[in-house]
This record gives structure tokens, C-alpha cells and sequence, in this order.
């Protein structure tokens, strides 16, 4: 899939895929299941105008601040991004189908 290569299909944090990302795997996933959808994945995105090599790095940067220094400041603590949350479903209960 080559459209997600484009950085407008990832969220700020360049890991997780953006809405329209998403679209896009469950586009070709439903192609690929024989799932009848009425757009194709495939649909060329927009120009994308392409910072200079100078703004490029400063987004770099924004990005290690913001993403990378605290996973790693959290490895070596050995805390996890949850540590101190309550559990959303903390009690074992049936699936309703």
C-alpha cells in the first residue's frame, strides 16, 4: 500500500493511522475479503507539499520531545503509559453478540 508511505496517513505520533488510513486498510481489506465497498483504496491522495529539509528536522525534533523521550524515560523507570489508570472493564463479564 503504497499511500500509506505518505505522512498524512499517520497520526502525529508515527505509529498509530490516521482516520483516513484507516479508511484506506479497510478499503483493501474488504477488497481483499470480496466485500462489495463503493471506494477504492487505491485513490491518489493530494500533492503533498513537502517541507524543506530545515523544517523537516524541526518536526523531528517536536516528535523525539514529544513521543520518543517519554517511552524511553518510561522503559527505564519500568512504568508503563497506564501505570495508575483504573481498568475500563474491570470486572470479567459475557460478550453480548
Amino acid at each position: 500500500m503504497r499511500q500509506l508511505a505518505d505522512p498524512r496517513q499517520w497520526c502525529a505520533d508515527r505509529l498509530h493511522l490516521a482516520p483516513d488510513g484507516h479508511r484506506r486498510v479497510a478499503l483493501a481489506a474488504c477488497e481483499v475479503l470480496g466485500v462489495p465497498v463503493d471506494e477504492d483504496w487505491r485513490e491518489p491522495l493530494p500533492p503533498l507539499v513537502k517541507a524543506g529539509w530545515m523544517a523537516a528536522r524541526r518536526q523531528d525534533v517536536q516528535w523525539v520531545r514529544a513521543y520518543v523521550v517519554p517511552w524511553v524515560s518510561r522503559r527505564i523507570r519500568g512504568v508503563s503509559s497506564g501505570d495508575g489508570l483504573s481498568p475500563k472493564r474491570p470486572e470479567l463479564l459475557p460478550v453480548d453478540a
